[in-house]
């Protein structure tokens, strides 16, 4: 779909897997974050926002849905997309695939506040970030490999 983001490609190493063999639950979870980090910068969220303005994100709500396992030395990819534009929170999905047969291993739909890191707490997402993910809300969110 033409309104979806690949934010992570990478390799499943052994070191990531558990005693069953296949990645690890908190890999998942590492792999979605480096994606929704890439998703929310395609929108137009400048990193240095952080630093220069205290203004971040803060993730508030994640839905995961393992779907089939990885194993070392599989090649995966997640892409992303918006669902939902709030006044101060985005709802995205990052659909993890295998990369080189295209199956769906496993399905994040999370929500993110912008978020005043000195006053700790929600703030209205910045005008270009909401311009550009309004721009890039698709059908249902749909991602596709």
């Amino acid at each position: 779909m033409e309104n979806s983001i690949v934010t992570f490609r990478g390799v499943v190493y052994p070191a990531q897997c558990d005693a069953m063999g296949h990645l690890n639950v908190k890999e998942y979870m590492g792999f979605f974050d480096q994606a929704e980090w890439h998703c929310i910068l395609e929108l137009g969220f400048d990193p240095k926002n952080i630093a220069e303005q205290a203004i971040g994100w803060a993730d508030v709500k994640h839905t995961i849905d393992y779907r089939h396992e990885c194993k070392a030395g599989d090649l995966v990819k997640i892409v992303s997309s918006v669902t939902r534009v709030g006044s101060k929170s985005l709802s995205t999905r990052h659909v993890l695939y295998s990369a080189g047969n295209g199956t769906l291993c496993a399905e994040l739909n999370a929500v993110t506040v912008q978020y005043d890191l000195k006053a700790r707490q929600a703030i209205p997402i910045l005008e270009p970030v909401r311009r550009n993910a309004q721009q890039r809300l698709g059908e249902r969110g749909a991602a596709e490999p």
